[in-house]
C-alpha cells in the first residue's frame, strides 16, 4: 500500500458517506482537500478541580477556552487529555492522574470538568454555524500510576476501559446531546507505542481498548453524528517491545470505535503511520482512515498545526476532517497542596496504622512530605512527619495509649508550603496485645 490509499475530504461527513481507497469523495460537493481550521485540545490539571466545580464559569480554564474556541463550519475536535488511567484502592474508585497531580481523580470529577467545558461552549457564538462538533474525554496507556508503585493489571484495565464508557462518557453524553446545539462525544486514549517502561504493552492496552469497544457498542464510520467512537490521538514508534505491528493496528483502527488522530510533530511521524497502513495493506487488511492531526503548532521545534496536517496528507493521501492543536487552557501556577483523603486507621496494642490517598492536586509542585496529627478528644498528642521518595502514603503511630480514643488527620507539603488539614479519620482506640493461653 503506496502513494495515494484513501481520500478523507476536509470538513465532518455524515452518516451514509461512503469512502474509497484510491478515490475521491463527491458525495459531500467538496471538490479541494484543503486543511481544515485548527481546534483547540487540552492537557487537564489537577488544580482545575478546584475551579471548575458544578456551576463555574469564567474562572475555569475549561470553561473559557469552550466558549472562545474556535468553531469551524465544517465541525471541529476538542480533546480534554486528562491523564494517566488509575485506580484508588482506598476508595475503590477508576479515576485518571490529571496532569501534575499524584491523586487518583475519579470518574464523577472528570464529567464535572467536561460539562465546564460544554457550559462554555453553549455560549460560544460561532457554535451554531457548525455541522457538528466533537469532544473526547481521554485518557492513555501511561502506566505512571497515581498510588506509588502502584500499576493496573490487564483486567483492570479491562475494567478501567468498561467503566470510561459508563461512568465518564456515558454522563457526558448525556448532557452534551441534550444542549441546544448538540456535541459529540467520544472517548479518546493517548496510545504511545514505546517501550521504555513508562507506558503499558500492546497486550494490555489493548485490553482497555476491547472492553470499552465492547461496553461503549460503537462502531465507525467516524463520524460527528456518532457517540461514544474512541480516538487514538497517540504515537506510533516502530519495532517497541511489548508491541506488534499487529497490536499497533488494531488498538489504533481495527476495534470497532477506533478513530486514529495521531500525534504529528514532525513529518517522519507522518511516514511511520503510513508505513503501518502498507503493512496492513501486505496483510490483506484495510488501510486506516485517518480521523484528524494533533499538533504541537511549532512548539519545540514541532511542525506548525498546518504542517502537520500537510505531512499526514503528503504520507498517506489523506486529508484528515479534524486538526486540533494540543496545549494548556491556562497557566498553572504552583501553590499548596489539596488535602489528602480518604484518612483511615487501624488500631493495634499501643498503636495505629493510619493510612490516607495523595491529593486530588499536588499544587504543580511534587508532594515532599505528609503531617500527620494526632488528637485524643480536642488535645493534639502527637505529629508524626512522613518522608521518602515517593512518599509513603501509611505510617505506624506508636506511643499510644491503651484504651484512649484518638482520631488522625493527615496534611501535605510541597515546595511551596503545607496545605490543609485532611477530613478526620474514624476514631479508634489502640489495646494491650492478646492474653497468652
Amino acid at each position: 500500500m503506496t502513494g495515494r490509499t484513501t481520500s478523507v475530504v476536509a470538513g465532518t461527513p455524515r452518516d451514509g458517506d461512503l469512502y474509497a481507497p484510491g478515490r475521491s469523495v463527491s458525495r459531500l460537493g467538496i471538490r479541494a482537500a484543503v486543511n481544515p481550521p485548527a481546534t483547540s485540545s487540552f492537557y487537564v490539571y489537577g488544580s482545575y478541580v478546584d475551579v471548575c466545580g458544578l456551576s463555574a464559569t469564567t474562572e475555569c480554564p475549561l470553561y473559557v477556552d469552550g466558549a472562545n474556541e474556535t468553531v469551524p463550519p465544517t465541525g471541529g475536535m476538542t480533546i480534554l487529555d486528562f491523564g494517566a488511567p488509575c485506580f484508588e484502592p482506598a476508595t475503590l474508585e477508576w479515576g485518571s492522574q490529571l496532569i501534575n497531580s499524584q491523586g487518583c481523580t475519579p470518574d464523577p470529577t472528570l464529567v464535572i470538568l467536561a460539562q465546564a467545558w460544554l457550559r462554555g461552549y453553549e455560549t460560544n457564538p460561532n457554535r451554531t454555524a457548525s455541522t457538528g462538533y466533537v469532544l473526547a474525554a481521554g485518557t492513555s496507556n501511561s502506566l505512571t500510576a497515581a498510588v506509588p508503585g502502584y500499576a493496573l493489571t490487564s483486567a483492570e484495565m479491562s475494567l478501567h476501559g468498561q467503566a470510561w464508557f459508563s461512568s465518564v462518557i456515558s454522563p457526558i453524553a448525556a448532557v452534551a446531546r441534550s444542549l441546544p446545539t448538540p456535541v459529540a462525544t467520544w472517548a479518546g486514549n493517548d496510545i504511545e507505542e514505546s517501550g521504555d517502561g513508562n507506558w503499558y504493552d500492546g497486550p494490555t492496552t489493548g485490553a482497555w481498548v476491547d472492553s470499552y469497544a465492547a461496553a461503549s457498542g460503537a462502531s465507525k464510520p467516524c463520524v460527528a453524528s456518532k457517540d461514544a467512537l474512541m480516538v487514538d490521538y497517540g504515537d506510533y514508534v516502530p519495532n517497541q517491545p511489548g508491541w506488534s505491528v499487529a497490536a499497533v493496528y488494531h488498538v489504533s483502527w481495527q476495534a470497532a470505535p477506533a478513530c486514529p488522530a495521531p500525534e504529528i510533530y514532525g513529518a517522519a511521524n507522518a511516514g511511520e503511520w503510513q508505513s503501518l497502513n502498507t503493512q496492513a495493506h501486505s496483510a490483506g487488511l484495510p488501510g486506516m482512515e485517518f480521523t484528524g492531526v494533533l499538533s504541537e503548532d511549532g512548539a519545540a521545534g514541532s511542525l506548525t498545526a498546518l504542517g502537520s496536517w500537510n505531512a499526514l496528507r503528503n504520507a498517506t493521501g489523506q486529508a484528515a476532517p479534524y486538526l486540533s492543536v494540543i496545549g494548556e487552557a491556562g497557566p498553572v501556577p504552583p501553590e499548596v497542596p489539596d488535602p489528602p483523603a480518604a484518612v483511615m486507621a487501624v488500631p493495634g496494642p499501643g498503636l495505629a496504622t493510619v493510612t490516607w490517598s495523595a491529593p486530588a492536586w499536588d499544587g504543580g509542585s511534587g508532594v515532599t512530605a505528609y503531617t500527620v496529627s494526632v488528637y485524643a478528644g480536642s488535645i493534639l498528642a502527637q505529629v508524626v512527619t512522613v518522608t521518602g521518595f515517593p512518599v509513603p502514603e501509611a505510617t505506624i503511630i506508636a506511643g499510644l495509649a491503651n484504651g484512649t480514643s484518638y482520631t488522625f488527620y493527615v496534611r501535605a507539603t510541597n515546595r511551596m508550603g503545607s496545605g490543609p488539614q485532611s477530613l478526620p479519620s474514624t476514631s479508634v482506640a489502640p489495646s494491650g496485645p492478646l492474653p497468652v493461653r
